[in-house]
């Protein structure tokens, strides 16, 4: 990633990984998509962040603008949902959580 990409996770599942990757887009944004539980856990998780936000969401239904995001981490690492696509901007990419 880097330090101005517009980051999408697409689940918060397993939060461990968004600290470093916070750390790394700096200049950027960082979302992540969860239920509930898992926006709030992690709202408070990392509180210090003023460029990360968690919403409720899933990979299906993404309540996010069209085009936005420059990086999108599909934790599920499946195929990409007509969702994620919508929100992804031209020249953006999907990865993988390892990738």
């Amino acid at each position: 990633m880097e330090p101005t990409d517009r980051v999408l996770v697409t689940s918060l599942e397993e939060r461990g990984f968004l600290r470093a990757w916070a750390e790394e887009v700096r200049e950027g944004a960082l979302v992540g998509l969860g239920s509930d539980e898992q926006v709030r856990a992690a709202r408070r998780e990392m509180a210090e962040f003023d460029h990360v936000m968690f919403i409720v969401g899933s990979r299906d239904e993404v309540p996010w603008q069209e085009a936005w995001f420059s990086v999108i981490v599909d934790v599920a690492a499946g195929e990409p949902t007509a969702e994620m696509l919508r929100v992804l901007a031209p020249g953006g990419r999907i990865e993988g959580p390892q990738d």
